[in-house]
């Protein structure tokens, strides 16, 4: 048996070290110069979307074996509409740095392999195939998925985001859902330290929102940001993407080949999250190359959580300034707020099965 996996990111190198516990070797192929070659970005696991594992990063070090430091635990989130304001506390998740950071997830993943990984790899699956008994794409992009088989995508998304200096408390989150500037989307910030933090807007490339200026929504959203937080934050440096794809693969398998992370679909439409579903993708893969599981069967409550997180979406979609007040009004009730932390049940699961029942495509 050979194994090749295509991209060293979170769910390939998650796939890749599984692999070695269970006494594989894979050869990995990274078309970068390096892991997490990219802009640097503080990214979050919220344990309210994790239900019912209320710690994502000890559930995979006492699990699969794979260990991760976050930069930060989470304390507090505070939740911002246009004209009300609430928080929720308890031990929430955490926080944790991607891209070029030397802390970043993917450099922590890579550190704990034995093998290594080839980098200036732009290789092609036809190549790949011809060469390995089994394929694991894991390169992050939705449109190597689309060369294979049907990725239904719910929605493209448009990002800009900035890193920002100020003062921040590393175990404090913010986000925004304020459609007059992130229209049927949210922004949010995420410290790196008490001194730097990320602040990402993000919301759909729908017909209607195709029209806006992107570069006054930001200015919106910063000047928001200041204004709540009341400070006068500096841009240390920005970034901006376009037709992000945000969806689901057909088939997580087609013959020995396998699909991983966002060449599945591992990221939440609802918030956009992904990290912990992403390397539970590749963990689970590489279980089933391995002949210890079934692929197809493990990523089940995932696919599941997938449509469910759309549904949510959906209905967030058709909600106004108004409404969206009055949501984040009601956290500010006790009941409210510890039905949303509790890792008893998970109250986004139960709205968004009463909101359409059934999975659905996107």
């Amino acid at each position: 048996m050979k194994i090749a996996i295509m991209g060293a990111g979170l769910s390939g190198l998650a796939c890749a070290l599984t692999l070695e516990k269970y006494g594989y070797q894979a050869d990995i192929f990274e078309r970068r110069a390096m892991v997490g070659d990219r802009f640097v970005i503080a990214e979050a696991m919220f344990s309210m979307f994790h239900t019912p594992y209320d710690d994502a990063v000890k559930y995979l070090s006492e699990t699969y074996d794979i260990h991760l430091k976050p930069t930060s635990n989470l304390q507090k989130v505070f939740i911002y509409s246009k004209n009300e304001t609430s928080f929720i506390d308890g031990h929430l998740g955490f926080t944790n740095m991607r891209g070029k950071h030397s802390e970043a997830y993917e450099k922590q993943l890579a550190a704990q392999l034995k093998g290594k990984i080839r980098f200036n790899e732009n290789v092609s699956y036809e190549d790949i195939s011809k060469e390995y008994t089994h394929v694991v794409m894991a390169t992050g992009d939705a449109l190597d998925t689309e060369k294979f088989q049907p990725y239904d995508v719910a929605f493209k998304a448009s990002f800009k985001g900035a890193v920002i200096e100020g003062e921040f408390n590393q175990t404090e989150a913010h986000t925004f859902f304020n459609y007059d500037f992130a229209p049927k989307g949210m922004a949010y910030l995420l410290p790196h330290s008490d001194k730097k933090a990320s602040l990402v807007l993000v919301y759909p490339q729908y017909p209607e929102n195709e029209l806006l200026d992107k570069e006054q929504l930001w200015e919106k959203c910063f000047e928001e940001c200041c204004v709540k937080l009341d400070q006068d934050f500096k841009i240390i440096h920005d970034y901006s993407i376009k037709d992000y794809r945000i969806g689901k693969t057909e088939f997580p398998r087609i013959g020995n080949t396998f699909f991983v992370g966002n060449c599945w679909g591992a990221i939440t439409p609802v918030f956009g999250f992904g990290q912990f579903e992403s390397m539970l993708t590749g963990i689970y893969a590489a279980q089933d190359i391995a002949g210890v599981g079934n692929y197809e069967k493990l990523v089940g409550p995932l696919s599941q959580s997938y449509h469910d997180s759309l549904s949510l979406r959906r209905t967030m979609e058709k909600l106004d300034n108004k409404k969206l007040d009055l949501i984040t009004k009601s956290i500010n009730n006790k009941v409210v707020e510890s039905l949303i932390t509790t890792n008893k049940i998970n109250l986004f699961k139960i709205i968004s099965r009463i909101i359409h029942p059934f999975s659905r495509h996107a």
